[in-house]
């Protein structure tokens, strides 16, 4: 049996990478809307790569409720940008920093 990489899309530049280059965010049977830095939370998740490009655009695209399958108001998706913004410039997760 061979190991391979999983590899998820990024929702805003369409690149198919390893789940460990993505950071996944995830509506929650809830509906809340939260990043999983885990990756193992329940619910729809939806991956964007671990660089500030992709971050920055996510504001300014629709791409999250559309991946989520729910409407998220300006202040959550702000929200969640500055959270996504903070854990590059920490280096908790893997890629580039800003």
């Amino acid at each position: 049996m061979s190991h391979r990489k999983i590899e998820r899309l990024c929702i805003v530049c369409r690149k198919r990478k390893s789940k460990e280059e993505l950071m996944r965010i995830v509506r929650t049977p809830e509906g809340l809307v939260k990043i999983d830095s885990l990756k193992k939370l329940p619910g729809r998740g939806a991956y964007v790569c671990n660089s500030i490009e992709c971050i920055n655009k996510l504001k300014k695209e629709n791409s999250l409720n559309y991946a989520l399958r729910t409407k998220i108001n300006k202040e959550e998706l702000i929200k969640i940008k500055k959270e996504l913004e903070d854990l590059l410039e920490r280096g908790d997760v893997k890629g580039e920093s800003i």
